[in-house]
């Protein structure tokens, strides 16, 4: 693919200093990591045989008819003092009185032992208004939290109580019957999970992964704090010494990455890179992985929980098997993945373990609608109050576009900035800043296209 190589560099000296090997593979990481992982997560954390190649996110076609609940996502359903399906989600607990019309009355609030589904609790509320209906709802899925349950499942659950209760004040709710809601329960547990993207699948070639297999080893990681299953493949690179330290390239969006993965290993094997453990992180392989909802929920909603499992579980836990060089180790995301990795970038500092020294931000999407509704979305203008913390930064950036994307999706930008128009502007507040240690990249190229070249450039020439 032809490029136009147009860098953007505060000091020319310096990016050459950047791309500049920083020390040999086997130099000891002055980093070592702490395994916050707690007692469930590391009973559920398990190696698995290499399940990449039998496919396992194909699934055998459903016999049912499920025409009948195709547009259930887009509908708040509810069978009165029953139950409630709130874009296609089960509600039961705490449901609104029949004929509820925002005013005063009494909910009964039921605290359940996930591990058994018994009730621990009955908590009877008593409320003024919706507003104090709300406040007092809040106070009871905290105490949820509070014992153990993991927060971002009970936040969700709360987010769709408060849906239901609104659908039901202003009207919009579909009132249906039982049978309907028991005919849907069925369906929705039986395929629970599943994915209803038609293009749902694993960007590789078989053939090439099945080459170099053998250096490959496959996990499922489990993170109570966001209540899902991540899959990561570990690749070592060709000739691997596992009395080395090697720095790692880490990278979002498993489900795209393993002809990356492939063509990075080909390119080590044959000297043209220098070596490096390669990590990819996805969904389990029954979660649809190309669902940008489901992409924005982690990467862009909920990066704060996404960064603590990065940090304190997954590069802890893979320590104890792989010697990790953390002085040059990469986190590496793009799209939304690039608004969590500058996220990423830019919140190292509150953490004690610090796996990565390096991160590439590629087309930051910082406009899409799974970013910009999430609660103080905008101080990613001002790097998430970093330079209010910090007074210099220590870290190295390489931040890359497609010249050609913003005409992609021009129709999404609204009030916000384009893709390209983020890039030049997260320059700008660099250059503010006075931070010199980043590289910034235009590539000739829409969206995604560049990003095998950019993997490719960057694993030739980073140390």
């Amino acid at each position: 693919m032809k490029r136009i190589n147009i860098m953007r560099v505060t000091c020319a000296a310096l990016t050459v200093a950047l791309m500049l090997p920083i020390a040999a593979c086997n130099k000891k990481s002055s980093n070592e990591l702490t395994n916050r992982m707690t007692e469930k997560e590391l009973s559920e954390a398990k190696e698995t045989e290499f399940m990449l190649l039998s496919h396992p996110w194909e699934k055998e076609q459903q016999e049912e008819d499920t025409a009948d609940f195709d547009d259930v996502k887009d509908k708040i359903l509810f069978v009165p003092r029953i139950g409630s399906i709130v874009n296609g989600d089960p509600v039961f607990n705490a449901l609104p009185p029949e004929g509820y019309d925002g005013g005063k009355g009494q909910v009964v609030y039921l605290h359940i032992d996930v591990n058994n589904g018994s009730t621990t609790e009955e908590a009877v509320i008593d409320f003024e208004d919706f507003s104090d209906l709300k406040t007092k709802l809040r106070a009871e899925f905290d105490k949820d939290i509070a014992n153990g349950q993991p927060k971002v499942p009970v936040n969700e659950e709360y987010k769709r109580l408060i849906k239901l209760y609104e659908a039901v004040i202003d009207g919009s709710v579909e009132l249906i019957t039982q049978d309907y809601l028991d005919s849907y329960l069925e369906y929705f547990y039986k395929n629970r999970g599943s994915s209803d993207t038609d293009s749902y699948y694993w960007q590789m070639d078989d053939g090439k992964v099945a080459a170099i297999k053998d250096n490959i080893r496959e996990y499922h990681l489990y993170d109570e704090e966001l209540g899902i299953t991540f899959v990561v493949h570990v690749t070592t690179p060709d000739g691997y010494d596992k009395e080395k330290a090697y720095p790692a390239l880490v990278m979002t969006d498993a489900v795209w990455r393993f002809n990356d993965v492939t063509s990075l290993y080909d390119l080590m094997a044959e000297g043209k890179a220098k070596p490096q453990i390669l990590v990819t992180v996805g969904f389990e392989y029954d979660t649809d992985g190309w669902d940008n909802e489901v992409r924005g929920n982690i990467l862009c909603n909920h990066k704060k929980e996404f960064l603590d499992f990065l940090t304190d579980n997954m590069m802890p836990f893979l320590s104890t098997n792989y010697k990790f060089d953390y002085d040059r180790t990469t986190l590496f995301g793009h799209s939304q993945g690039g608004v969590f990795a500058h996220y990423a970038a830019f919140n190292y500092d509150l953490y004690e373990n610090k796996p990565f020294k390096r991160y590439i931000i590629g087309s930051p999407t910082f406009w899409t609608p799974y970013f910009t509704c999430v609660e103080n979305f905008e101080s990613y203008k001002n790097e998430y109050g970093f330079f209010e913390r910090n007074k210099t930064y220590d870290r190295e950036l390489f931040i890359a576009a497609g010249d050609k994307e913003d005409e992609d999706y021009e129709d999404f930008f609204g009030d916000n900035d384009s893709t390209t128009e983020g890039v030049k502007h997260l320059e700008e507040r660099l250059i503010k800043n006075g931070v010199n240690s980043y590289k910034v990249k235009f590539y000739d190229s829409n969206h995604y296209l560049y990003v095998p070249d950019l993997l490719a450039e960057y694993c030739s020439t980073a140390g």
